[in-house]
């Protein structure tokens, strides 16, 4: 899989007038990552569309929510683990299918019923808040839409903004720099939604993949 790095290069002898084909052969990748690489800032994560079907455990899920909605009232120790399921499967039901499909069904069962706790009270310099919002300005050349980013406390809502010429990742280590300087200390936790120049790969739940140059910079300030 390419890299952020990958593309970066890409861009960069594209930018000093090399062809496609010189680039594609200098670095051993194909023409068609090339030009992904200089239409597109980031190179894109391939992810399903839809989860892969199980044919076989297919006609057994209804057995196996029964089972789920029956241990909710029972107590901890009764209730089924996945192993359990999938011997009750076999012996009960002919299942055919393998235990791998009964454990990851269940665990993303739990997933999807696992309860989520937001705090609404944060303590002082713990956490704050980052995201791009847009203005209009008049240039001599006529109006533009300009973004500006925005990083806020979550304890006292004091905010600090900076407009910037673009969202990309160097304009973001610029602005958050200028932000830290400004609040004259950096928080523990700064929460994005998620912006591709901030997170490379965006997983489940709270993983994320952060860009190599933002990862440099939490490391550097300790930020998290």
């Amino acid at each position: 899989m390419r890299t952020v790095d990958d593309f970066a290069e890409i861009r960069r002898l594209h930018a000093n007038k090399h062809s496609i084909r010189a680039i594609a052969a200098r670095l051993g990748v194909g023409r068609d990552t090339v030009r992904k690489a200089i239409a597109s800032p980031e190179p894109v994560p391939y992810t399903l569309a839809k989860p892969r079907p199980a044919p076989t455990f297919g006609a057994f899920r209804t057995i196996v929510d029964d089972i789920l909605v029956a241990d909710r009232t029972a107590p901890p120790k009764q209730r089924h683990t996945a192993s359990q399921i999938f011997r009750r499967l076999v012996a009960e039901h002919h299942y055919t299918g393998g235990y791998d499909q009964v454990r990851r069904y269940l665990k993303q069962h739990r997933l999807d019923r696992r309860e989520t706790f937001i705090p609404l009270d944060h303590p002082p310099g713990h956490r704050a808040e980052a995201d791009f919002g847009h203005i209009h300005v008049d240039f001599p050349d006529g109006r533009r839409l300009v973004p500006v980013l925005v990083v806020t406390w979550s304890y006292s809502n004091c905010p600090f903004a900076l407009a910037l010429p673009t969202e990309r990742t160097e304009a973001v280590l610029h602005g958050l720099v200028e932000a830290f300087t400004f609040f004259g200390g950096v928080p523990r936790e700064l929460w994005w939604d998620n912006p591709k120049t901030v997170a490379v790969h965006i997983f489940k739940g709270r993983e994320r993949t952060p860009h190599p140059r933002y990862a440099a910079l939490a490391s550097h300030t300790g930020l998290r």
